[in-house]
């Protein structure tokens, strides 16, 4: 009995379906079975209806999802991303949800495979969802620790999932906390006292400021220009993805290091709790790299962050070997290591 046989046997239908601008309400009672109880699930469907309607309200981007139904209940589900600025070739595949059941998942990836190479795709970079500027990894090692605001909920067994069909790479990252900052003072503050004498300074943007959130899309598309996958948003997507309430100046700051009037690199950070502040971008232009400047900025995140008491800061989504030069490491504790594959087909 091939694999086809087996789901149908067990009422179970695998197709391609037309979404609307918004994840059909299947997906989302998938997803509320899944993760609805974690205390995120709000912020986290939040952003991924965003990347949802990123890849549909789109003219860059082909877009076709699958889905596995029993009944009218969706079981599982994947898809194809066909982003035109890729190169020739090359897709994406997200969205993913599977039950631990490898016959499911199994022939959800067959029609993933069949589909692309219907497309002419050669190689499929993933999981993503919608570009490598919205949430994608999956679950590679964890603590079991609680998922934070931002990071995407995922089953640690697609992992293994993907893994077992062979990817041509992976790259790995991992998101870790620190409760103890004296060390990032110490090595920041002789730095931060330099800043002034030598033409920089550090300031916080301020809320709804149009003008230094273009620069700060142009600092990020110049640092990131040769990631993994990198797709380089227009404007009105950029904006999209960092919408007004994601800067809400109550949960999110933004700190703009400066050479004169030059706006040369940045820092976010947002509040997980009263108690708890993610950091998860530090970006400097390429000819201020590596000269001690990223120290800096992560200087005055933790240093507001004492003064404010917060207790723990969690690092989010840090790709491996991707260090800010001499930041202290020893007393940070990885909790998280996520993965992300590319499929020769």
């Amino acid at each position: 009995m091939d694999q086809q046989e087996q789901l149908i046997l067990f009422n179970m239908e695998i197709k391609k379906y037309q979404p609307n601008k918004v994840p059909p309400q299947e997906l989302i009672g998938l997803l509320r079975r899944k993760y609805g109880r974690s205390k995120n699930f709000d912020y986290f469907l939040s952003d991924y209806q965003k990347a949802f309607d990123f890849c549909i309200d789109n003219e860059n981007v082909v877009f076709t999802p699958i889905a596995a139904y029993q009944g009218n209940e969706m079981q599982a589900h994947l898809a194809l991303i066909l982003d035109k600025r890729l190169p020739s070739g090359e897709a994406f595949f997200g969205f993913l949800e599977s039950p631990e059941d490898a016959l499911v998942f199994g022939s959800m990836w067959d029609s993933l495979i069949e589909e692309a190479r219907t497309k002419g795709v050669r190689v499929l970079k993933g999981p993503v969802n919608g570009s490598i500027w919205h949430q994608y990894r999956c679950i590679k090692e964890t603590d079991g620790s609680e998922f934070f605001k931002s990071e995407l909920f995922s089953e640690s067994y697609y992992y293994d999932f993907l893994s077992s069909n062979q990817p041509t790479s992976e790259l790995v990252y991992h998101s870790g906390y620190r409760e103890r900052f004296d060390a990032i003072l110490q090595v920041g503050q002789p730095a931060y006292d330099k800043l002034a004498p030598a033409g920089f300074g550090v300031k916080e943007m301020e809320s709804g400021s149009m003008e230094k959130l273009q620069t700060i899309a142009s600092i990020s598309r110049t640092v990131f220009k040769n990631s993994w996958g990198y797709v380089e948003l227009n404007q009105k997507e950029f904006f999209k993805l960092y919408s007004s309430e994601k800067l809400a100046p109550d949960s999110t700051r933004i700190y703009l290091l400066y050479k004169g009037e030059e706006i040369i690199g940045f820092c976010g950070a947002f509040k997980e709790d009263e108690s708890t502040l993610i950091c998860k971008t530090i970006a400097l232009l390429p000819e201020y790299q590596g000269v001690g400047l990223g120290n800096v900025l992560a200087f005055k995140v933790h240093l507001d962050a004492k003064e404010e008491g917060v207790k723990k800061i969690i690092y989010a989504l840090i790709r491996d070997g991707n260090n800010i030069k001499n930041f202290p490491k020893e007393d940070a504790v990885v909790f998280r290591k996520y993965a992300a594959f590319e499929f020769h087909i």
